[in-house]
């Protein structure tokens, strides 16, 4: 016969972020006090858990005898974690939509400069700190939102937007290493204009489908220096002049346009370098599609110390995640999924929006499922990820789906 006391713990109050698939719930209550369900029942989908939280649900009670999948015993610990897991959602969330303002005014900003350079017109040098700013403040909030956003590609546009991303990794790299503020602007400002010399560059040399010859690459590599002589007479910040005028030196050497190496490359060229490769990589060029971002992200690890600082590289890693928001997925159970959000403790844990099942069969209603909220069960080992894969034969753009809450 259960005492009192037995019959107490077989019921415990948990975060939502905590509720599992198998775990049977009890009467459930919004955060201000509306009854939603009034008779216990099984969770049996990642899309009721959604519901709930879409319905204002933030802790329900859990009959531990009825559950197939048993709450973990609280510690200080895991309750500490959930909270920040929450926290880092809420901030992700409530900075996306002014992150999205920012990515659309300093692509304008982007567009105006290029094009005036290329007209050989006269540029604003406060525009592009006010872009910078922007982008600044936007990453001193929630990093992790702007940083999204640059996987919204368009391939027409380039030239736009690989400046607008390059600004962006940059100062979200910078703020891993713990600058604020004026430094955060400048580094903005550094890939803003890191590429401002390929206006010299002919555009049969820049969009040639081919691999150039040694005359045309000897062209291509002047692009630092002109950047340089165009800001000769600008009052950019030192920082900057550096990430342009040295974004292609190697750490190892080898690089151009002097051939430095290691100490001799400032730190902003260091973090821009491995910023504008990634970006390149995973954009489509008129000479190849993009790459996955784990290919390009393994690829840049491969060059550490020769090509790129290594501390540099793996802190922009661990920033991104193994398989970054926008990677499109492969799990063990065979379904298809996009990467949404990514945990910087749990890297091979995502939240994911699967959009097909296990025989690639496109889903009518995605399916949201947070990795890491099942870390250790089976139903975590079913849909761990195998590899990331191109969207392209599956007819998804990866941009229409970035931010939508999971």
């Amino acid at each position: 016969m259960s005492t009192d006391n037995e019959k107490v713990r077989e019921k415990v109050r948990i975060p939502l972020a905590e509720l599992k698939i198998g775990m049977f719930v009890e009467d459930v209550f919004s955060d201000k006090g509306v009854l939603l369900l009034s008779e216990g029942r099984s969770i049996e989908s990642h899309q009721q858990i959604l519901n709930l939280r879409n319905r204002g649900v933030s802790e329900i009670v859990v009959n531990v005898e009825k559950s197939i999948v048993k709450p973990t015993a609280e510690s200080p610990t895991h309750s500490k974690e959930a909270r920040e897991r929450a926290q880092r959602e809420a901030a992700y969330y409530a900075e996306l939509p002014k992150a999205r303002e920012v990515h659309e005014q300093t692509f304008e900003c982007a567009k105006k400069l290029l094009d005036s350079v290329k007209s050989r017109s006269d540029f604003s040098v406060r525009a592009v700190t006010e872009a910078a700013e922007c982008i600044a403040g936007s990453v001193e909030r929630n990093p992790d939102a702007l940083v999204s956003l640059t996987q919204v590609k368009g391939y027409d546009e380039y030239t736009y937007v690989h400046s607008v991303n390059v600004g962006i990794l940059m100062s979200a790299l910078a703020r891993e290493f713990g600058y604020k503020g004026d430094a955060l602007v400048e580094f903005g400002i550094g890939g803003l204009l890191h590429d401002i010399g390929k206006m010299k560059v002919p555009e049969a040399i820049l969009n040639k489908p081919g691999k150039l010859t040694d005359a045309e690459f000897s062209i291509m590599k002047r692009h630092p220096e002109w950047g340089m002589e165009m800001l000769a007479d600008k009052v950019v910040p030192d920082m900057a002049r550096k990430a342009v005028g040295q974004h292609h030196e190697r750490f190892g050497g080898g690089g151009y346009p002097l051939g430095v190496n290691g100490s001799r490359i400032h730190e902003a060229a260091l973090i821009c370098s491995v910023s504008d490769v990634y970006d390149a990589l995973t954009s489509d060029r008129i000479y190849r599609e993009a790459w996955t971002p784990q290919k390009a992200l393994a690829t840049i690890f491969q060059g550490c110390d020769s090509s790129f600082s290594r501390k540099y590289v793996e802190r922009f890693t661990r920033h991104l995640g193994i398989y970054p928001v926008g990677s499109f997925i492969k799990l063990a159970s065979g379904e298809l999924a996009i990467v949404m959000r990514v945990d910087p403790g749990k890297l091979l844990m995502p939240a994911m929006l699967i959009l097909f099942d296990e025989n690639s069969k496109k889903l009518q209603n995605p399916i949201a499922f947070d990795l890491a909220e099942y870390e250790g069960t089976p139903v975590a080992e079913k849909r761990k990820i195998l590899l990331s894969l191109s969207p392209k034969p599956y007819d998804i753009n990866i941009g229409e789906y970035i931010g939508r809450k999971v």
